[in-house]
C-alpha cells in the first residue's frame, strides 16, 4: 500500500527589493543571512519574512498611507483587503527589522536607533510608527515554493526606492552583513561561487538587469500585474534541476524576463545552466 504524500501548506511572506541609482546603473540592497538561521544560512537575500498576525490588525492597517482596497487592487489577488494590506505592513516591518530602512515615519519621540533597539527587545512594530508608506511599494512578482518542499512560502516581492537620507544597517542577528551592489555584479559573484543566492533571488536580479534606472524598473512593475512563479523541481541521472517559467520543462511557457531559465543544485549550491 502506498501512502499519498502530503503537500505542505504555504505561509504568506513579503520581500522588498530596495533600489537606488548609481553611475553603474541601479543597485540593490542585499543582506547576508546568519549561518545560525535554519533557512538559506549564509546566503545573500533581499530583506523580507513571514506575515505576522499583527501585520493585518486594524491598528496596523490604520497606519498605511493608502486605502486597503487600493492596495489589494495593486496586488491583483483574490484576497481579503485587510489580509492584502497586512502584506504591505509585513514588507515594511521586515525591511526595518533586517535592513534598518523605514518606508514610513516614526512615532513622536522616536529615533531610528532607539526604535530598532526597542523592536529587538520585543516592542510591537506598529506601536513605534506614525505612518507606513505603502504606496512606496510596487508589487513585482509572486514566488510560490514548489510542492515538493517541506517548508513552503507564498512570497510577494515588492520593488521600492531606498528612502532618501537613510543609511541601511543590518540587525546583526538574522542578517550579519549588508551591501549595495548592481544585479550584474551580484550574478557574476554567484557564478564565480563567492556569493550564495536562492533561485528566486538570482532570477530577480536577472530580471532587473534589463533596466537602466530605478524609475524604469518601478514603471515597468506598475504597468502589469505581478506574475506568479512556482519553480519546477526535477532530477536527471541523480542531478537536481529547477526550471523557471519559460524553460521548455516548465508548464508555463511565458518567461518572467531576463535570461535565466534553469538552475541546477550542484555540490550544495545553485548555479544557472540554461539561459534564453
Amino acid at each position: 500500500m502506498t501512502t499519498e504524500r502530503k503537500i505542505a501548506p504555504t505561509r504568506d511572506a513579503a520581500t522588498v527589493v530596495l533600489l537606488r541609482d548609481s553611475a553603474a546603473g541601479p543597485e540593490i540592497y542585499l543582506v547576508k543571512r546568519s549561518r545560525m538561521v535554519d533557512f538559506m544560512a549564509g546566503a545573500h537575500v533581499f530583506p523580507g519574512g513571514r506575515l505576522d498576525k499583527s501585520d493585518a490588525s486594524p491598528s496596523a492597517c490604520a497606519l498605511l498611507a493608502a486605502g486597503t482596497a487600493g492596495l489589494l487592487e495593486r496586488l491583483g489577488e483574490a484576497l481579503d483587503p485587510t489580509h492584502a494590506a497586512g502584506l504591505y505592513v509585513a514588507a515594511i516591518r521586515e525591511t526595518f527589522e533586517e535592513a534598518g530602512l523605514l518606508l514610513g515615519t516614526l512615532g513622536p519621540g522616536w529615533i531610528m536607533a532607539e526604535a530598532r533597539k526597542a523592536l529587538a527587545g520585543g516592542a510591537q512594530f506598529i506601536t513605534l510608527m506614525s505612518q507606513l508608506d505603502a504606496p512606496a511599494l510596487v508589487p513585482w512578482t509572486r514566488w510560490v515554493t514548489p510542492e515538493v518542499s517541506p517548508k513552503r512560502f507564498d512570497a510577494r516581492f515588492f520593488l521600492a526606492r531606498a528612502p532618501h537620507g537613510q543609511e541601511p544597517a543590518v540587525d546583526g542577528h538574522e542578517a550579519t552583513e549588508g551591501l549595495w551592489i548592481t544585479p550584474r555584479e551580484a550574478l557574476k559573484r554567484w557564478d564565480e561561487g563567492s556569493m550564495q543566492l536562492a533561485p528566486a533571488t538570482a532570477k530577480s536580479m536577472d530580471m532587473l538587469c534589463e533596466y537602466a534606472s530605478v524609475d524604469a524598473a518601478l514603471e515597468a512593475a506598475a504597468r502589469r500585474p505581478p506574475p506568479v512563479a512556482m519553480p519546477l523541481v526535477w532530477s536527471d541521472n541523480g542531478r537536481a534541476f529547477i526550471s523557471l517559467p519559460g524553460d521548455p520543462r516548465h508548464p508555463v511557457s511565458t518567461g518572467l524576463g531576463g535570461r535565466i531559465l534553469r538552475i541546477q543544485l550542484e555540490a550544495g549550491r545553485y548555479r544557472a545552466v540554461m539561459t534564453a
